[in-house]
């Protein structure tokens, strides 16, 4: 527009705030890349990956810096984030509400 340089987002980085897809691209490029599953609800495939993966990240998809991400130390405290995210979208009318949990890197 103004002829100034800036983030593209040709290339399919047109929701350059999907953190799912932030990691999908890290990985493709053959990095290491965060263990991750996205889901709308909690059930037995978003429980049984959490499990596996306490303490986790449980943030929502399409957020900016750190708004909504928290540690969850307990499969509770898991659930609960997990749910509060879904809920909280859904008010806002989301279109594609949806909740990451990520493995936790410690660093």
């Amino acid at each position: 527009l103004l002829g100034l340089r800036g983030n593209s987002t040709s290339g399919g980085f047109e929701n350059r705030r999907d953190k799912k897809f932030q990691q999908e691209k890290v990985k493709e490029a053959g990095l290491r890349s965060v263990r991750q599953l996205q889901g709308t609800a909690w059930n037995s495939e978003v429980a049984a990956f959490c499990e596996q993966e306490v303490p986790l990240i449980i943030k929502p998809v399409e957020s900016c810096g750190s708004d909504g991400v928290k540690l969850c130390k307990t499969m509770g405290e898991a659930e609960a984030h997990f749910n509060l995210l879904m809920t909280g979208q859904r008010k806002l009318g989301a279109q594609g509400a949806a909740v990451l949990c990520q493995e936790f890197l410690q660093g």
